[in-house]
């Protein structure tokens, strides 16, 4: 009996009170929760009730007097997600999500302003009493939210959110436990809340600050922006160049001169008797920005270079455009600091109860590199009945490769997928398109125009996800939703037969010219490939799974590029290599989706 207690204590605290009975992969989570006692990973396929297993994961923490716990996935939409399904998750945002009460009249958000040298402003929350500033007035919207976030209970925020709490702020502590929703995800938002751009307006900006205040830290900051220049104009014209080692070091050696904490207090101190926040709001933002990302610039630095215990763990490129008579732009030269390798961050910021899942996990050994968590993996068949759906491989579609494909091949096979569609339309069911690069966008939708196919996609003003609603409930005006996969290949759920029908290009490797592909190049050599596929297939899979979010949907996928067929088999759950259709031609393909769509 006692060997059942843990799992009896973990069923306990499944939320019932939203959820009346438990899904077979739900039980099945919570006894591998159970039985490993301390941190899992989950590859549970969707519609398993992921949100229920990670609340349940909290609260039997939550039971045993654990605090504080954290929810954590990639974006305020999926945040926003689990809190309607949870109300009792407190919600925690960055600056980016709260109205700024200091400037009334301007209608900006709190990271727009340069919040942390305005230690004065009236309604600024005390994190350890709850009052503000000045008594009676209305609360900082971002403060507040900080301060009930740290009260107790479970606190459902981003990753990035999150990232910063642990990394950077003195006022959490570590979790006792934590969930990490879409984990496959995780060490792509920490890079790219780890990385930095500078730029030669913004230095120049800064400078004319400094020298307004006094402050000696503007001879350094002078000294850096000339070095940079000298770097950057040695490089080729409108390319990005990776820095030499001797260059990072001696950028390193000028920033080395300033001592950011000295720096902060004085330049707070000045700021507070000398500058007016109103009038030179843009410009103490920037300072702002200076003064609390000075050591994080130093460390990138530092991080980028080869040490006899490591190899760089970041890279540093630059980029700058030749000056036009006439031009208007503020900025001509960028330096680029890029955080790379994040499992050592990761593993930092991770608790010693963490609970990381996902729809895709794929190679358990790739996501470890990747993502520094290494805690038992167990994969959960799904319950999903795999005779509604089909993957598709045609034999007849060309190899999208840029080496292997010629000049028309990309055109003719985007035709040929516009003429799909139409044929898909026609018998009543939507697709979605999803394409790699923005060229192939356009070209498609002008190629939907020509074969009279209903296409909408974002563009001129109208942002991504506001495309994808006006989609979704545009039935009978739209044919076809278009994107690239960096905005469609997640988050767009188009369940319920909205769009039965996926193309999928082509898999996004990484373009031989990009830097971050010449630093992986370069660090792992032939081993690459490993992690490249990896990524392409998790990609695979998420498309795959736009239209396929519960037991009832009916729904296919169609690869186009004969580059999936090296690993697009292989890469699947077990469960589901069943619906793979790989000997058949693109027309006996959309013949055998119409006939499971049941088209006439």
């Amino acid at each position: 009996m006692n060997h059942q207690r843990p799992e009896l204590e973990v069923l306990s605290s499944f939320p019932k009170d939203r959820f009346s009975r438990m899904l077979p992969n739900q039980k099945d989570a919570a006894r591998i929760i159970a039985s490993e006692s301390g941190s899992v990973t989950l590859e549970m396929p969707t519609g398993s009730g992921k949100t229920a297993v990670g609340v349940m994961f909290l609260r039997t923490a939550q039971k045993q007097g654990a605090a504080p716990l954290f929810y954590i996935t990639p974006t305020k939409t999926l945040v926003e997600q689990a809190h309607l399904q949870h109300p009792e998750l407190k919600v925690a945002y960055g600056r980016g999500e709260h109205a700024c009460l200091y400037y009334p009249n301007e209608n900006l958000k709190a990271n727009e302003i340069p919040c942390l040298l305005l230690t004065d402003c009236a309604h600024r929350v005390n994190q350890e009493t709850g009052e503000t500033h000045m008594p009676g007035v209305a609360p900082c919207p971002y403060y507040q939210q900080k301060y009930e976030a740290k009260q107790g209970g479970i606190v459902a925020c981003t990753m990035s959110f999150y990232l910063f709490t642990q990394l950077f702020s003195r006022e959490w502590e570590r979790p006792a436990a934590l969930v990490i929703d879409e984990a496959h995800r995780l060490a792509s938002v920490v890079r790219s809340s780890l990385s930095y751009e500078i730029t030669d307006y913004h230095l120049r900006r800064l400078i004319e600050l400094l020298d307004s205040i006094g402050a000696r830290e503007a001879v350094a900051i002078r000294t850096f922006l000339r070095t940079m220049l000298r770097i950057i104009k040695k490089k080729p014209v409108s390319q990005r160049n990776i820095l030499a080692t001797t260059e990072i070091e001696e950028l390193m050696g000028v920033l080395a001169d300033i001592n950011p904490d000295e720096m902060r207090e004085k330049i707070g101190t000045v700021v507070r008797k000398q500058v007016d926040p109103v009038e030179h709001r843009e410009v103490l933002k920037q300072l702002e920005t200076l003064v609390y990302d000075l050591r994080r610039y130093l460390d990138s630095l530092a991080y980028s270079l080869t040490t006899p215990d490591r190899n760089p763990l970041n890279y540093v490129y630059s980029y700058y455009t030749e000056e036009e008579e006439g031009s208007r732009d503020k900025v001509r030269y960028r330096l680029f600091i890029k955080s790379y390798y994040v499992a050592p961050v990761i593993k930092r910021i991770l608790s010693r109860r963490t609970l990381a899942y996902s729809a895709t996990i794929g190679d358990p050994q790739v996501f470890g590199f990747e993502t520094g968590i290494k805690a038992p993996f167990h994969s959960l068949p799904s319950d999903f009945p795999v005779e509604n759906t089909r993957i598709f491989m045609p034999t007849d579609t060309p190899n999208l490769a840029t080496k292997e494909r010629s000049r028309r091949e990309p055109t003719r096979v985007l035709r040929t997928i516009a003429k799909a569609c139409h044929t898909f339309a026609r018998a009543g069911h939507r697709s979605l398109v999803v394409v790699v690069s923005e060229a192939e966008r356009k070209k498609f939708l002008m190629l939907c125009e020509e074969e009279r196919v209903r296409a909408i996609s974002y563009g001129d003003g109208v942002r991504a996800r506001d495309a994808a609603q006006q989609f979704r409930e545009g039935v009978g005006q739209y044919d076809v939703l278009v994107g690239t996969a960096a905005n469609y290949g997640e988050g767009v759920d188009l369940p319920k037969q909205l769009a039965p029908v996926i193309f999928f290009l082509r898999p996004g490797y990484p373009s031989p010219s990009d830097p971050a592909t010449i630093f992986e190049e370069r660090r792992f050599g032939n081993m690459r490939w490993k992690l490249w596929n990896w990524r392409v297939m998790m990609e695979a899979q998420q498309v795959r799974g736009r239209n396929i979010r519960g037991a009832q949907d009916l729904g296919v996928t169609f690869f186009i590029s004969q580059q999936f067929r090296r690993f697009l088999f292989g890469g699947l759950p077990q469960w589901l290599q069943e619906s793979y259709r790989g000997t058949s031609t693109f027309e006996e393909c959309v013949a055998e989706a119409k006939k499971l769509l049941q088209c006439k």
